[in-house]
């Protein structure tokens, strides 16, 4: 096996194989620069984190709830008078078409679904959500087999059932949702914005 050969230096001796001592501080600058720009990232990264840590920390559990609450149901939009999506309203059930549901896109009516179920077993009430067919979450549960839905038409008069006949619009004027925080009653209004009336079926669907 034939050795291996060295270029010589600018004295004739042979150079060797390993590296300089400019060799290796450029390669500690270039590791201190990586690591500087890995370490500034984290820095930001940890900001974010413990900002987001003090907003979510400073807003109650409840107002989000209210929130989605109030948003999806103000979303909520007519469909045909005989179509398949059609608000219906009962004691712990509603449902009917949002363009803000909780966890769908944005502008698409979304058929949306809010309950309240009692479980025997756990002795609490819990208020679920629910897209289409999607599988239901839970959005809050409280002891105790309490609760429930109220629908208020133009005169503010509250039925546990809508539409109360068939003269009534499709949409409730108000839709109230009575809910427990803690031990104390947790009644949470909410509007549809659009109107209650149902709409007109295209051309193509009639």
């Amino acid at each position: 096996m034939s050795p291996v050969s060295t270029a010589p230096t600018r004295t004739g001796k042979p150079r060797s194989g390993g590296f300089t001592l400019v060799e290796l501080l450029v390669v500690l600058v270039i590791i201190g620069l990586i690591g500087g720009v890995l370490l500034t990232g984290f820095e930001r990264v940890l900001d974010i984190r413990l900002r987001l840590t003090s907003f979510l920390d400073g807003v109650e559990a409840p107002v989000l709830i209210g929130d989605w609450f109030r948003a999806s149901v103000g979303g909520l939009v007519a469909d045909t008078a005989d179509g398949p999506d059609r608000f219906t309203g009962r004691p712990r059930l509603m449902s009917g078409l949002s363009l803000a549901p909780l966890n769908g896109a944005a502008g698409v009516p979304t058929r949306i679904t809010w309950e309240i179920v009692f479980d025997d077993q756990t002795g609490r009430s819990s208020l679920l959500y629910r897209n289409g067919g999607d599988q239901p979450m839970t959005i809050a549960s409280w002891p105790g087999d309490s609760g429930g839905l109220h629908y208020c038409g133009p005169d503010l008069r509250c039925h546990e059932i809508w539409p109360p006949d068939k003269r009534a619009a499709q949409l409730p004027l108000l839709v109230r949702l009575d809910a427990v925080k803690g031990s104390d009653e947790w009644p949470i209004l909410a509007a549809p914005q659009s109107d209650t009336m149902p709409r007109q079926a295209p051309a193509g669907e009639l």
